[in-house]
């Protein structure tokens, strides 16, 4: 009966959502982490449930030819931060994009051969050094690292996704046993941390500002350390083009757009810059405070509350952009967007499982596919950003 810590020798199939490969061994699934597809690896059991079982790559014994040498130091040493960066960057990429078309057609009833779906370069940044914020952990010296894999060890070691400065940073800086440290690496150029506010505790800036500044075309914003912004230093100005195209393409005569999980406002504001009077629904005090500063005296107005309750009386929308969180929006949010009828319906999303139910259950409320993008804004890891815009249409909606 297999257990934790056995070792097995596994030939490798397709990848998995989630940063693994799927092996088979005595008809059981496993989901193998450190190996490519076609690899034959010696690995060791670390988790067993009654339907698969979890490992972790020890050996390999034929690599794949897309293997590279591990280019993050954290990752070697077990960290949970970077769990491709020992594959070739356009390799990554392909594995991205089957999981991406695996899941729009299990989990969003798509029909495999309606769209071949790529994943491109956010941008000609380096595939390291790309994240200018990130939060680390304390250890039990007070030294600032990442957890390991699926476990509360901490790992001291260079990540490949942070620069220089924020390394360093990091470095110099001690907290008291498993507390959490947010970094910032900010559009100004000046390196941040800080303990983020908990339960009616102040944030605890330990270098640098409390507020950090991030910019996006003409506009700035002065977010907590700890508040949200995108992690990828080129990624909230790349969304906003990408919004403001969708929105122009598609909205047709600018009138009025909801932009729901909005944060502080980004996409608001290319909302605006394409002539819309905008509609904000976030849960975030802070970040409202941010963007009604940011945004101050531009048509923007915004709405404290949980998107499934705030929606019913804002005004009708002809676009409504939504970037929900990893669960995604539901089937109850998705069902309420169509309901108000409007000319497009832009989906920015970062699990690309959630993203895939919620375009299925726009599909089946009347809307149908008429673009899907994704980017790589996660370098070395098994993450993505999708971007898909959904149009009213009677004919078959799926590629069904």
């Amino acid at each position: 009966m297999l257990a934790p810590n056995d070792l097995l020798e596994l030939t490798c199939g397709a990848p998995g959502h989630g940063g693994f490969v799927i092996a088979r061994h005595d008809g059981r699934a496993i989901f193998v982490r450190g190996a490519l597809p076609g690899e034959r690896v010696r690995a060791r059991v670390t988790e067993v449930k009654k339907s698969y079982a979890r490992a972790s790559t020890v050996d390999v014994l034929e690599a794949s030819p897309h293997r590279v040498p591990e280019a993050c130091a954290a990752a070697a040493a077990a960290a949970g931060c970077c769990d491709l960066t020992f594959a070739d960057p356009a390799y990554q990429r392909e594995l991205k994009a089957d999981v991406l078309h695996d899941l729009l057609v299990r989990f969003g009833g798509f029909e495999p051969d309606a769209f071949e779906p790529t994943v491109e370069p956010l941008s000609d940044a380096p595939v390291t050094g790309w994240r200018h914020r990130a939060r680390l952990v304390a250890d039990g010296d007070g030294r600032l690292g990442q957890h390991a894999h699926r476990s509360d060890a901490v790992v001291v070691a260079p990540c490949a996704q942070l620069p220089a400065a924020l390394t360093e940073s990091a470095g110099g800086l001690r907290a008291d046993p498993g507390t959490e440290v947010a970094l910032v690496l900010d559009d100004a150029g000046a390196a941040h941390a800080a303990v983020p506010a908990r339960r009616g505790r102040p944030a605890r800036v330990l270098a640098g500002d409390a507020l950090a500044e991030y910019r996006v075309g003409e506009r700035s914003w002065r977010i907590p350390v700890g508040g949200f912004w995108q992690a990828h230093r080129d990624a909230a100005s790349r969304y906003a083009q990408w919004v403001a195209a969708y929105s122009a393409r598609y909205g047709g005569e600018p009138g009025r757009a909801w932009d729901l999980y909005g944060g502080a406002g980004v996409l608001a504001g290319a909302l605006v810059d394409q002539g819309f009077a905008v509609d904000v629904v976030e849960t975030s005090g802070g970040a409202i405070a941010a963007g009604r500063q940011a945004l101050a005296d531009e048509p923007v107005a915004f709405h404290r509350g949980d998107v499934a309750s705030r929606l019913r009386g804002l005004p009708s929308p002809s676009v409504v952009v939504l970037d929900p969180p990893r669960t995604g929006a539901g089937a109850g949010v998705m069902s309420a967007i169509a309901a108000s009828e409007p000319r497009a319906i832009v989906h920015v999303g970062c699990d690309p499982a959630a993203f895939a139910r919620d375009l299925g259950a726009a599909c089946e409320n009347g809307y149908r596919l008429a673009e899907l993008a994704a980017y790589d804004a996660f370098p070395g890891t098994h993450h993505l950003e999708a971007f898909a815009v959904l149009v009213p249409g009677l004919e078959d909606r799926r590629g069904r």
